[in-house]
């Protein structure tokens, strides 16, 4: 079993769109308009899905902690004041050799940076 996509519920596709594709220093490699979004990073898909778009429901409840994307750099301190220009950083921390800070994306989920 390898994993394949991370999929993140999203109440605004093309908010969404913008923070990931700020957030990812990329262009989405697919996108089925006001469905889908989804970006290819080294064969991990990361989709961001309005499930609008196939008649199911949406509520505030799907939201800020439906998953925790993680990723990890080489450096963290450019990362983190990369990042924190356009989005909300929650907590940096450092325990030993870890080191990561949390941050919110443009739909309230919360996502890792961490040093690898």
């Amino acid at each position: 079993m390898k994993l394949r996509y991370i999929i993140l519920k999203v109440k605004d596709i093309q908010r969404a769109k913008i923070f990931y594709s700020r957030l990812l220093n990329m262009k989405p490699t697919k996108e089925e308009p006001n469905r889908m979004v989804v970006f290819d990073r080294q064969n991990i898909k990361i989709g961001l899905y309005n499930p609008l778009a196939d008649g199911d429901s949406l509520s505030d409840d799907d939201f800020g902690d439906n998953c925790l994307p993680a990723f990890g750099v080489e450096d963290i301190t450019p990362e983190l004041k990369r990042v924190s220009a356009f989005a909300e950083i929650i907590c940096q921390k450092k325990v030993d050799y870890h080191e990561w800070f949390l941050f919110k994306d443009s739909e309230d989920n919360v996502l890792e940076i961490h040093k690898i």
